[in-house]
């Protein structure tokens, strides 16, 4: 039969195919790309010290991108452990300390600076991919020099403390620059703001007073660029408030999710899909904030204060009206907030709720036809429906409610201004361009603050995704950087367990009480009980998901506690009890595992597995992408056997089975022991199974009863023992 290859993208493979296949090969010298940033990449590394620490590497390249560009290159560096700044220099000023860098000309030519000395310049010329040296005054062009600072673990320091700052503020701290601009710009745009009554006030009393049309021309022309600029500069803010809130839209997004993936499993079972979704979905509020007419309020509301001090020196008292118009705003916001705020917990409530059930629906109709429960599933429906409904419907009334007040308010004002002002008017403190004047600044108070008065719930909404984002910052995260935790070189696959207790919450029973087990190299061990009894609870303790609330895992001596948790993992082959496979082809699903796996390594473990003849069979072999309908094309068995051999493509001395029977075949569970008989011996294996053909394979039966250790030995006596408690 003839083979398929396994690359993933054979066909027009993309730039991070290119470096994969070279880091795998072990190609590196020889990789050559017509992109100048990609063709620098591994020289520039290689001028860094880069340890050659390649799945880290490879887990640091961009997906699906056809060319690299210099952010791409600047984030993979990053991802690696090296930051860079960009300094604006010609190429012969930077001085040699700086050594190695980036440097871009402004012609956009791109060289990798090695050394200097003895005024001549070493360099890698990325456009012809050869390395040069030449007379440093014949290097004088100006352009960009990337200077790297080294994070890497190598130097043996201990990362950088965290702030106690909240995590928002830090991140408002990056955006520093940009917020005082946008000030800047509020000021001028405000100050502009407030030359155009002035500029009618004196046409109305010093040209159509004194009937003079001389200076009409001048004024008007002055106007209209008053006008214009407060255009253009808003415009410009509104641009530079899009690329502040794309910015924070992504490293919220970015570090949301990172901090997601590197929480314990179990801080994040104890919620559902559809709660998690929806925390998720509230973060967008701060995005929506930066993008919306939100934004634009609290810049302008500082400046409220600057238009009331014009209004009293133009007109006196009537300076005092919008002044107490603001109390009332503030009176009216008090006895609304809390009622407000109730209506919109609740309407989020129903939502998730809603949410949840579509979720679940979707997930199980096929359950629910099964059981002819669609009349009840959708009465279920229509209650959560008409919940969520009335929610927004009463959230909507209320908003209404304080619509038409602020507008009332507003109108009042404008009355109460056009009143006191006439008087003034009539007994001369007030000219007729002095009123008019005044009426266009107090719109310009109280537009801001009806603004403000009408957005207080999306307000509140991204005061409260701030909160959640910086309390979900602060929950610990799982060691699993470069910094933290010892990393064990040649694992051995020693295991002992020492009066291991856990349990899921603290009103649950012990899933693991005081389990002592211990598993010597090479050993094949069985865990067995009946369900509740604690088995996969202990297979996802020793592979790191769970950590324990009483005594100890030690891998090869170590308290598992002391170690890098994802080394860790990557040091163990765990076959869940459930199959999930990822969007992507096979040959990528495999090489979650070991991103450094070579294509004979991907055909090596799926013959292990006993698939490589299935999907060598499939018409595009390794190819062959899987899709949310995989479940339904392939059988069972096929899927399993997969997520089988995804486990055994790492090069993991201690392998972790729970209940690997589950949905073979009787042809594929026998190819399954004819594996487990060959790694027997040569690597670790601790094994979850019902199946008597399975335990009597193991040099020892651990039996499981209610989370403790019921018996160790022989597999026929926990065989008699399992029986005899069934019957």
């Amino acid at each position: 039969m003839q083979k398929k290859s396994t690359d993933s993208s054979s066909k027009s493979p993309d730039v991070a195919e290119k470096f994969a296949r070279a880091l795998r090969e072990k190609q590196i010298e020889h990789f050559s790309d017509q992109c100048p940033y990609a063709a620098c990449l591994f020289p520039l590394l290689k001028a860094l010290g880069w340890k050659n620490i390649d799945r880290e590497l490879i887990e640091a390249l961009p997906h699906f991108a056809n060319e690299l560009d210099l952010v791409d290159l600047r984030n993979i560096l990053v991802n690696i452990g090296y930051e860079s700044s960009p300094q604006t220099i010609a190429l012969n000023q930077l001085q040699a300390e700086l050594y190695p860098a980036l440097f871009i000309t402004s012609n956009e030519q791109v060289y990798i600076l090695l050394a200097q000395e003895n005024g001549m310049i070493r360099y890698f010329d990325a456009q012809s991919e050869t390395e040069k040296t030449q007379a440093a005054d014949q290097l004088n062009f100006p352009g960009t020099a990337y200077l790297f600072t080294d994070k890497n673990i190598s130097h043996g320091l201990p990362g950088a403390s965290a702030s106690n700052n909240p995590w928002f503020s830090d991140l408002l701290a990056r955006f520093q620059k940009l917020i005082i601009h946008l000030l800047g710009m509020t000021f001028v745009i405000n100050l502009v703001a407030l030359l155009v009554p002035l500029f009618i006030m004196i046409i109305y009393d010093k040209v159509i007073g004194t009937r003079s049309l001389d200076s009409l021309p001048m004024l008007l022309s002055g106007v209209a660029i008053l006008i214009a600029a407060d255009l253009g500069l808003r415009i410009l803010r509104a641009r530079l408030l899009g690329t502040v809130a794309g910015r924070m839209d992504y490293l919220i997004g970015v570090e949301t999710f990172k901090k997601l993936l590197s929480l314990p499993p179990l801080s994040i079972e104890r919620s559902t899909v559809a709660a998690q979704l929806a925390q998720l979905k509230q973060f967008d509020a701060i995005r929506d904030f930066f993008t919306g007419a939100n934004a634009s309020i609290v810049l302008e509301l500082p400046f409220v204060l600057l238009f009331l001090i014009v209004v009293a020196v133009l007109s006196g008292p009537i300076a005092l009206i919008p002044f107490v118009m603001i109390f009332v705003y503030l009176l009216i916001g008090l006895v609304f907030v809390p009622e407000l705020n109730r209506r919109i917990n609740r309407s989020g409530k129903a939502r998730t709720n809603k949410q949840n059930m579509l979720l679940k629906t979707l997930s199980g109709r096929k359950e629910i036809k099964s059981i002819a429960a669609e009349n009840v599933w959708w009465e279920r429906f229509r209650e959560v429906s008409g919940e969520a409904i009335m929610a927004n419907y009463q959230t909507f009334i209320i908003n209404s409610v304080m619509s038409s007040l602020s507008q009332a308010i507003m109108t009042l004002t404008a009355l109460a201004v056009l009143a006191m002002g006439t008087l003034g008017v009539i007994d001369g403190s007030l000219t007729m361009g002095g009123l008019i004047a005044t009426m266009a600044l107090v719109w310009r108070i109280l537009s801001p603050l009806q603004g403000a008065f009408l957005s207080i719930s999306k307000f509140q909404q991204t005061f409260k995704s701030i909160r959640q984002i910086n309390q979900l910052m602060k929950i610990p995260a799982e060691k699993s950087g470069v910094n933290k935790g010892l990393v064990l070189q040649n694992i051995k696959g020693h295991i002992r367990l020492d009066r291991v207790s856990f349990r899921y919450g603290p009103s649950q029973d012990p899933a693991l009480l005081g389990v002592s087990v211990d598993i010597q190299p090479g050993e094949m061990v069985a865990i067995v009980g009946y369900t509740g009894s604690g088995k996969s609870t202990l297979l996802k303790s020793i592979v790191g998901m769970y950590s324990p609330q009483g005594g100890a895992i030690h891998i090869d001596g170590v308290d598992m506690r002391q170690l890098n948790i994802l080394e860790l993992r990557r040091s163990i082959a765990y076959v869940p009890q459930y199959t999930t496979l990822f969007h992507g082809t096979i040959a990528q699903n495999l090489r979650l595992a070991n991103g450094l796996a070579t294509d004979t390594e991907l055909e090596s473990a799926a013959e292990k597995a006993g698939i490589l003849e299935d999907i060598l069979a499939l018409p595009e072999g390794f190819n062959t992408r899987l899709t949310d309908k995989t479940a339904e094309q392939y059988p069972p068995g096929f899927l399993r056997s997969l997520s089988i051999a995804r486990a055994l493509v790492s090069p993991a001395r201690i392998i972790l089975f729970d209940e690997p029977g589950a949905s073979l075949d009787f042809e594929s569970d026998t190819r399954f022991m004819k594996q487990l008989k060959t790694l027997k011996g040569h690597s670790t294996i601790v094994m979850v199974s019902h199946r008597p053909s399975h335990i009597r394979l193991a040099d020892k039966v651990v039996v499981m009863k209610q989370g403790a250790v019921q018996f160790i030995g022989e597999a026929d006596k926990a065989i008699s023992i399992l029986m005899e408690a069934e019957a």
